[in-house]
């Protein structure tokens, strides 16, 4: 049966391969064997959104998934991390082994050489460790930088001068040695702010420099919207407008989502081609509904839907919305199963006739624990009444999660649940950060599956239910 497998495979690759020109509906496909892997699929980050596809027995698996343009994507299983430049009707085929990843990575199809190079620069990039030099003095960072960007530069250059290179390949890298050591110079005094416990103003860098820098930048660059380096650097500009409108207009201070209005503000201020505009449009959208749900985005989904001109993105919103039907208000929730600091088997039936507040945490997540004592007193406040607070951990290591709650005497209804991030419950309400809270009603039906934190507003939201 194994061999079975590859060959089918193989030659479903070889399909796709040999008949490229003719297939019509822009679907990219990622084949291939994954020896000797712990877990069973494979992520995919497309776009904005996450696809999970499965691993079969023998390692062998078959990604498929449409496109519209040409772009990086990334790939994810257990620690493995690779990155693919494809295009639409693209087909590759891929073959590692989990325990030597860096020595057994191959590739065949279409943009091998382009890909080739990623796996390449990727390793370098963490051989490298170009994460630590922000941890460095400033004499030692520049020389650090500097060093690395000249030797990747190197090989790119040798790489354009000796072989054809996909022309939408060399956009995105020639971005990103245009824009990516701008990046490291932003981090740079904000990790040193953070890991010395100093204002930014007090970390001795040139900061001038760095602003004289962003504001040569042409923002109106909407062929580069696929290059992160570049979509990196907007950001964080219009995160900068953000922060100095919100400073000097003294309006803003006393209105209800503030920020919101003033991030609207920035981008109108800054973005003046209108693809652009609606790419980090929706790009702030998206994430907020990602998070909070289109209940709780509506008025920004609106003004989207108002104002954007690109049909793409706005279909794109229109299905990330639809993901959400299951959670919406009134649906009833699944009966989860956990297990408590006992190890006793326990559901979410079991507090039907209650209010039910769920807190979605971990030991190592630190803004989780900062609310635990808006919690604690949310929970004295509320004693005697008909609600429940449920507080449902996925870490992996159980004596890890025991441990915290005994050192800290965690009181009340503390639960466990499997697997983690793809737990049944996190992969229902669609967790993809926490802390995440959710409200349930008497019945077990969906009141909020993104409701206020214990340090917000949620009071107001127990009382109208109790």
């Amino acid at each position: 049966m194994k061999y079975l497998s590859i060959l089918y495979v193989a030659l479903l690759f070889l399909v796709f391969s040999c008949n490229q020109k003719e297939y019509s509906n822009a679907r990219i496909t990622v084949a291939g064997q994954l020896e000797n892997s712990e877990v069973d699929e494979i992520e995919v980050f497309i776009g904005d959104e996450m696809s999970s596809f499965s691993i079969h027995e023998d390692g062998s698996f078959l990604i498929q998934f449409d496109s519209d343009d040409p772009k990086t994507y990334a790939f994810r299983s257990d620690r493995i991390f690779f990155s693919l430049f494809l295009s639409p009707d693209d087909s590759i085929h891929l073959t590692t082994d989990a325990k030597d990843f860096k020595n057994t990575f191959k590739l065949s199809g279409d943009k091998v050489l382009e890909n080739t190079y990623l796996f390449e620069k990727s390793n370098f990039y963490y051989d490298s460790n170009m994460m630590g030099l922000l941890e460095q003095d400033k004499a030692s960072y520049f020389e650090g930088k500097d060093k690395f960007f000249s030797k990747q530069k190197d090989r790119f250059e040798r790489l354009v001068k000796e072989e054809e290179v996909d022309p939408d390949f060399l956009k995105i890298e020639e971005a990103y040695f245009e824009f990516e050591p701008l990046m490291f110079d932003i981090q740079y005094p904000n990790y040193q702010a953070y890991i010395n416990d100093i204002k930014v103003e007090e970390v001795d860098f040139p900061n001038e420099e760095t602003k004289a820098k962003l504001t040569q930048i042409d923002l109106g660059r909407a062929d580069l919207l696929n290059a992160r380096s570049y979509t990196s650097i907007i950001d964080f500009i219009i995160d900068e407008k953000t922060s100095e409108i919100i400073s000097q207009d003294t309006s803003l201070k006393d209105v209800p989502d503030s920020h919101e209005k003033a991030t609207f503000l920035a981008m109108e201020n800054l973005l003046k081609n209108q693809n652009v505009k609606d790419y980090f449009h929706y790009s702030h959208v998206k994430s907020k509904l990602d998070y909070q749900g289109p209940v709780h985005t509506k008025p920004s989904i609106d003004k989207f839907m108002a104002e954007n001109q690109s049909p793409k993105l706005e279909d794109k919103l229109i299905k990330a919305m639809d993901k959400w039907a299951p959670i919406m208000p009134g649906e009833e929730v699944p009966d989860f199963s956990f297990v408590n600091v006992a190890s006793d088997d326990v559901k979410l039936s079991d507090l039907r006739g209650t209010l039910v507040y769920i807190d979605i945490w971990a030991t190592w997540c630190k803004p989780c624990i900062a609310e635990h004592p808006h919690w604690d007193k949310l929970k004295e406040e509320y004693e005697g009444k008909p609600i429940s607070f449920l507080t449902i951990s996925i870490d992996d290591n159980k004596e890890s999660w025991i441990k915290m709650v005994e050192d800290k005497n965690m009181e009340g209804l503390q639960w466990l649940t499997e697997n983690a991030w793809k737990s049944d419950i996190t992969r229902h309400f669609m967790v993809y950060s926490i802390p995440r809270f959710f409200l349930l009603d008497k019945e077990g039906r969906i009141i909020d599956s993104s409701a206020e934190r214990p340090s917000g507003n949620i009071k107001a939201i127990l009382d109208k239910y109790l």
